[in-house]
């Protein structure tokens, strides 16, 4: 049964990620016409911020209609095939097997999918630590069901490589948002 659920989850995140970078890949180019208005030159560290928001944005908003198939009755290769299409582009190979193998990969979405649950991040902080190339986040998500509403934060640190790549994710979900759906 353990094997069957890490599966779906598996499909749900790889389907989430996708649509995910659809819509980021839509937004981004809106995005980039205003925030490059005087300003032609962007740096690294602006980019991969705006790539840990993006990241952010998908896995606290939702699930998308898609997801929400894959993760209620999808096979186990679309869970797999979601999850690598959505994540992968984010993580280098380090930090992609440490989040698929430890069950990170859009672990909110699917669970708010398994339990009814529509996730909005409301607010998403995200500070960069110079030192270590890495980025602490804050994110306030609104989690609903059945017309009620509640909020909580979410916070983490995402690491990256000399590339941009994602090589370490961590949640500290002290708030809850896991056990609350």
């Amino acid at each position: 049964m353990k094997k069957i659920l890490i599966v779906i989850a598996t499909i749900l995140s790889v389907l989430f990620i996708t649509s995910a970078c659809s819509n980021s890949n839509q937004s981004s180019g809106e995005q980039g016409g205003d925030s490059s208005e005087g300003n032609e030159a962007t740096t690294p560290s602006d980019e991969n911020r705006e790539r840990v928001r993006e990241f952010l944005e998908h896995e606290f908003n939702g699930p998308s209609e898609k997801s929400e198939e894959i993760y209620r009755e999808g096979t186990t290769e679309e869970l797999r095939n979601y999850i690598e299409e959505t994540y992968k582009p984010y993580f280098n190979e380090k930090g992609y097997e440490d989040i698929t193998q430890l069950q990170k990969a859009s672990m909110y979405i699917s669970e708010a999918s398994r339990s009814g649950y529509e996730l909005n991040a409301t607010d998403i902080n995200i500070d960069k630590d110079e030192e270590n190339n890495a980025y602490a986040f804050e994110v306030d998500v609104e989690y609903s069901k059945n017309g009620e509403t509640n909020a909580t934060t979410v916070k983490g640190r995402i690491n990256l490589d000399e590339d941009g790549k994602f090589s370490f994710l961590r949640y500290s979900d002290r708030g809850g948002l896991l056990e609350s759906m």
